[in-house]
């Protein structure tokens, strides 16, 4: 999978149904997402596309 993040291309290879969040944080190391309430309503975990 090929993913775009603040500008930078990146090539993962993980399983489709892993979290995007576990994606940016644990395979690419970015930790500006952070994992909040566990149910998406806190707003910690929001990731925003173009």
């Amino acid at each position: 999978m090929e993913l775009s993040v603040n500008g930078q291309t990146y090539t993962v290879d993980v399983e489709s149904d892993m979290p995007l969040l576990w994606v940016l944080r644990d395979e690419l190391n970015i930790t500006g997402p952070k994992y909040g309430c566990g149910i998406a309503q806190c707003g910690a975990c929001t990731v925003h596309r173009k």
